[in-house]
């Protein structure tokens, strides 16, 4: 364990707001002393790529039915500004860490490598900056959400895509950093296939997993389709792997339930993932809604359908905790001690965005901006709407004041970068301001990213948007309240607000304390570091 000194001290905006935080606590614990977490995490769905429309804002696409979302927000609170990192990895340590990718516990900030040159961006010659050497693990110094969340009681458990561990180990493998459950997790990124084959007389979803889920890979049985309420077509046919991820969490919610400890429980799908195939009756419901004609079309039902058995293990999730055991009683139903957030890693790749710019892998709202609702039946006011900013690095504060808070990670070895937004979730109109939200890429992501920082902060009673760019050395400015598509550039008319913000990103990156240590991309002309943006 690191044991220097901590010269870093929370600002006073900082302190007020946890302060707020902590004087909610009691009313938490009158609704459940511990409450069991399940966050369900879905890969690559876009923020408007559902029917709940609290989360949205109105935006979505028809095309999209997701009716167990849409219940979801109805009894909980809908977060319109939730953010994650720009893909996959990053998100997933930034929340199994707690911190920013500038910590040197969570050196991840895109999967693979920093000089990812090619298909359409700026190449490897013209560039005049190299990308710096990254990690793909969350360190095993690190302390993890799971063992922060296993010191205040609690059973954990991981099922699906973990991807940020087993590359350097299996030091760093979810088994080895606190969950007492691991299924699936490991250094993989995406499902090989989405259909289960026969192999040598076993059923088996090759390559998925270190086939954790082929006990549930034996194709639709009449008995399984009448207990899921499914097409008696199916009978018979390969299972899908959104089917076989829904059958492991229902029977580790049971297990975790019949316990006597509180339980967090990390549902992180494939889905949406890439390769895109849906459910034969999922992907004709979704035809009769996009239509068949063209290419474009033909993708976008894959998509549609895939999507709808997001939504169908949403259903699954709801039905478990109303009745774990699934006798048909609700006698042993844990609803009302357990809170579920439902949320995606990044923003859409695989489909229109719009409003937003951009997708996955850029800083742009339609790469960082994703869906976020939280339901807590008795504990947070149902059908509520919040416009309140939210990052991945926030979950692990918030987890732990709703563990009560008794134990958390050392100061000088493990710091938070994320604020608790349990205040939030207990009073939804709550108007506390939250921090700026910050990101650095120190490198290159074909032609989605190149080397920049950005904040997105509140003034002046709007949300604004600042980036620098290292190659053109240029800032740009928008007004998130105003333009969600970033498309009007105030820099020259707004410098004083762009100035504010430039500050406050320069006060990040050269905070002091032993765990923080940027990386920047590297000057090819001196081979230095190139240090934060310049002031404005």
């Amino acid at each position: 364990m690191r044991n220097a000194p901590s010269p870093l001290r929370p600002s006073p905006l900082l302190q007020i707001a946890r302060a707020i935080c902590l004087m909610a606590l009691p009313l938490i614990t009158r609704a459940a002393e511990k409450p069991n977490i399940i966050i369900y995490m879905v890969d690559d769905l876009g923020w408007n790529h559902i029917s709940a429309r609290q989360v949205t804002m109105g935006t979505g696409n028809q095309a999209y039915q997701t009716p167990n979302v849409e219940k979801l927000a109805k009894h909980g609170l809908s977060f319109t500004h939730a953010y994650a990192q720009p893909n996959c990895a990053p998100t997933r340590a930034a929340m199994l860490s707690g911190q920013y990718p500038a910590r040197v516990n969570n050196s991840v900030y895109v999967v693979g490598n920093l000089n990812r040159f090619g298909r359409g961006g700026i190449t490897k010659a013209a560039a005049r900056f190299k990308g710096p050497k990254q990690t793909q693990d969350v360190a095993e110094a690190a302390i993890t959400v799971a063992e922060a969340l296993k010191q205040n009681g609690y059973a954990t458990a991981h099922i699906g895509k973990y991807h940020v561990g087993g590359h350097a180990g299996e030091e760093t493998m979810p088994e080895n950093v606190g969950f007492d459950i691991n299924l699936g997790g490991f250094k993989q990124g995406h499902q090989p296939t989405c259909f289960a084959s026969n192999r040598k007389e076993k059923w088996e979803f090759k390559g998925v997993g270190r086939g954790d889920f082929n006990r549930y890979a034996e194709p639709y049985s009449a008995a399984y389709l009448k207990r899921r309420g499914l097409p008696a077509s199916l009978a018979g046919t390969p299972k899908h792997i959104s089917d076989a991820l829904g059958d492991a969490m229902e029977d580790t919610i049971r297990q975790l339930s019949s316990g006597e400890q509180p339980f967090y429980l990390q549902f992180h799908t494939y889905a949406v993932h890439g390769p895109v195939r849906a459910r034969p009756d999922l992907k004709k419901a979704a035809a009769e809604r996009v239509g068949t004609t063209g290419k474009k079309n033909r993708k976008m039902i894959e998509y549609v359908g895939f999507v709808a058995s997001v939504d169908e293990n949403m259903g699954r999730i709801l039905s478990a905790v109303e009745d774990p055991d699934g006798d048909g009683s609700d006698a042993d139903s844990i609803a009302a001690d357990t809170l579920i957030l439902f949320t995606s890693d990044n923003g859409g790749t695989h489909a229109d965005n719009a409003p937003l710019r951009g997708v996955k892998g850029m800083f742009t709202e339609g790469g960082i901006r994703v869906p976020l609702i939280a339901c807590w039946p008795g504990v947070i006011p149902p059908n509520t709407v919040t416009d309140h900013k939210v990052h991945s690095v926030d979950y692990f504060p918030t987890y732990l004041q709703l563990a009560g808070n008794a134990w958390s990670p050392p100061e000088r070895e493990h710091p938070l970068d994320g604020e608790s937004f349990v205040d939030i979730l207990l009073k939804p109109d709550t108007t506390r301001p939250r921090q700026p939200v910050f990101f650095l890429f120190p490198g290159y992501m074909d032609k989605r990213a190149q080397p920049c920082a950005v904040a997105i902060d509140d003034l002046e009673g709007k949300r604004f948007k600042l980036y620098y760019f290292y190659e053109a050395n240029s800032w740009e400015l928008y007004c998130l309240s105003n333009d969600q598509g970033e498309t009007d550039n105030l820099i020259n008319t707004h410098s004083d607000i762009a100035a504010g913000m430039s500050r406050k990103l320069d006060a990040w990156l050269r905070q002091t304390h032993p765990t923080w240590q940027p990386k920047y991309p590297i000057d090819k002309k001196t081979d230095k570091p190139a240090g934060p943006p310049p002031r404005l």
